[in-house]
């Protein structure tokens, strides 16, 4: 069965590098970055936004997921505001559409010091840190999948423990 590995944590965690990370490590894979999703200015959730995110991630988990050369589909995405209530609804439209697959949601954390380390590295201003921290760091603290804790962890290392976790189950 194919697998969607959905990679959901705080901004700057490691979401992104992770995933490349993965295709690097992985055969017959693919990587659905949620940010060219909804690249648009002005951005904001107004309904019609709304509708083309959920469109464009639906088409493209879709094409991926029905793709014969594909196994794996890796999909990164951050759940806080109202980007789960999208990602809901794409997810109930690709079973809607009998398109079958194994979801495996994995939330990435780190301390806020490594938090703030890599997001300074990505070169971003302290006022979209700030906010950062302040909006989405502590949100995924209460979820209930699998929370891998990548302080300590360069993104090579992070990439296998997620293979190995797939590889055992031990995934929602």
């Amino acid at each position: 069965m194919k697998q969607l590995i959905v990679l959901i944590g705080p901004n700057g965690v490691g979401k992104s590098t992770t995933a490349r990370q993965l295709v690097e490590e992985c055969d017959r894979v693919a990587y659905v970055d949620s940010d060219w999703c909804r690249v648009m200015n002005p951005f904001t959730f107004s309904k019609i936004k709304k509708e083309t995110i959920t469109e464009n991630i639906y088409c493209l988990l879709r094409n991926y997921l029905l793709c014969d050369d594909i196994n794996t589909v890796i999909f990164t995405y951050s759940w806080h505001g109202e980007r789960r209530e999208i990602y809901e609804r794409v997810i109930l439209k690709l079973r809607g559409n009998n398109i079958k697959f194994k979801e495996n949601i994995i939330v990435l954390k780190c301390s806020e010091e490594e938090n703030i380390k890599r997001m300074l590295k990505d070169g971003r201003d302290e006022e979209r840190i700030r906010r950062g921290m302040k909006n989405t760091f502590s949100y995924y603290d209460n979820l209930s999948f699998l929370c891998l804790d990548t302080t300590n962890m360069t993104p090579l290392q992070t990439a296998h423990q997620i293979i190995s976790l797939i590889n055992s189950n031990l995934t929602r």
